[in-house]
């Protein structure tokens, strides 16, 4: 497939400090965007299986294969582009544009993304500069859910972080339910549940989310031009916690029905979130036996 993934860049040293892209030492940033890029880079074309005996190298993974472009989107100042290794900056667009806040940035990466609709991507992705993919099959698997439960119903990862060292928990779902009453402000009527029967890799069942952030997502050619007909399309509202959060779920709960594996089976669609930032709120945490869900 064709894939055009933005991914949205801020970086402010005197921003406060509520998220990494705000704090004063740029290096976790550098390296979070770093990792990313090279994971998109893998799900890529230049796969290759060593051939011993002709001391060549041949394709591998054809069904895993994209073509991908990376576009980095930017407010042109808060960034951390000139400080990216040459190898990186040589994998990357960079697109310089103009939010009239620059933590409105991530509607600007929506407005880049319609306007590539005539460039024959089959997918166009948005990411937060923090997500990083390792599943090789995370494109097909949005694709093949699109096309088996139609493109009303988006699909969304379930985010994830890791611990560096060995503890009493191994890796944490950090996109957890979110209080009734604000959860019912966003998604007044939760969609049906769906499960799929083995066309999408087994049996998997999904769930409207008890928590609709993501900090990205990906659209159909045809599920990007639907939005960009609504109403909302570019309204900037960031009435959700912030405007980061805001541009990655807001407009898509006004335009699709969302989905996320239900945690049972999160590890079926999912993306690690950088660092420990999570984790580091569950240090005195003591593990509760586990629940039955969906």
């Amino acid at each position: 497939m064709r894939i055009l993934v933005v991914v949205v860049h801020h970086w402010n040293p005197s921003g406060g400090g509520r998220h990494q892209s705000l704090r004063p030492d740029p290096a976790p940033r550098l390296r979070a965007l770093q990792e990313q890029i090279l994971a998109f880079l893998r799900l890529g074309r230049h796969q290759l299986h060593l051939h011993v005996a002709d001391q060549a190298a041949y394709a591998a993974n054809l069904d895993q294969r994209h073509s991908i472009d990376l576009h980095l989107i930017t407010d042109g100042v808060h960034h951390l582009w000139e400080q990216l290794e040459e190898p990186f900056r040589r994998r990357l667009q960079l697109v310089v544009t103009q939010p009239p806040d620059p933590l409105q940035l991530g509607f600007e990466a929506h407005r880049h993304l319609a306007d590539q609709l005539g460039q024959g991507y089959d997918l166009y992705a948005y990411f937060e500069d923090d997500l990083i993919i390792q599943d090789p099959w995370f494109f097909r698997k949005i694709q093949r859910f699109a096309d088996h439960f139609g493109e009303g119903n988006l699909l969304l990862p379930q985010r994830y972080e890791l611990l560096p060292i060995p503890a009493h928990l191994n890796k944490l779902y950090i996109d957890g339910p979110l209080g009734q009453d604000q959860l019912r402000a966003l998604i007044p009527q939760p969609a049906p549940p769906l499960q799929s029967q083995g066309s999408l890799q087994g049996e998997i069942r999904f769930e409207s989310p008890s928590n609709p952030h993501a900090g990205c997502f990906v659209l159909t050619h045809g599920q990007l031009s639907h939005w960009l007909k609504q109403p909302w399309w570019l309204d900037r509202d960031c009435s959700f916690v912030s405007p980061l959060e805001s541009a990655a779920t807001l407009g898509l709960l006004k335009t699709f029905q969302l989905y996320k594996p239900v945690f049972a089976q999160a590890a079926w669609l999912e993306a690690q979130h950088w660092g420990t930032s999570f984790l580091g709120l569950m240090a005195h945490a003591t593990p509760q036996r586990p629940q039955p869900h969906g």
